[in-house]
């Protein structure tokens, strides 16, 4: 009936514990890739399991921190902090 990579969106739901829809809107919104067949003249959509375990990695906020020089970053703010530092004790001893 269905092949083994495809699952209906109410099975869906229930094995992700989603509402049906709250599956509906990520299906419509293209976060869960589809897939529609025609069964006994209506159209039934299908959700497509190999595709829909993909896009999570590829959103995976760790690529960016990756980019990230931590150490030139944090000379960047030391040196903003200290700046702000000596502003802030010239104006106490201006009082």
């Amino acid at each position: 009936m269905n092949s083994p990579d495809l699952i209906s969106i109410p099975k869906y739901a229930a094995k992700n514990r989603l509402s049906i829809h709250t599956v509906i809107k990520k299906t419509m919104n293209g976060e869960l890739p589809t897939l529609v067949k025609n069964e006994d003249g209506k159209e039934v959509t299908y959700i497509v399991l190999s595709e829909a375990k993909q896009p999570l990695p590829s959103s995976e906020p760790s690529e960016s921190f990756d980019e990230i020089d931590y150490k030139k970053e944090y000379e960047q703010l030391h040196r903003e902090y200290l700046l702000l530092k000596t502003k802030y004790e010239k104006l106490l001893e201006q009082q």
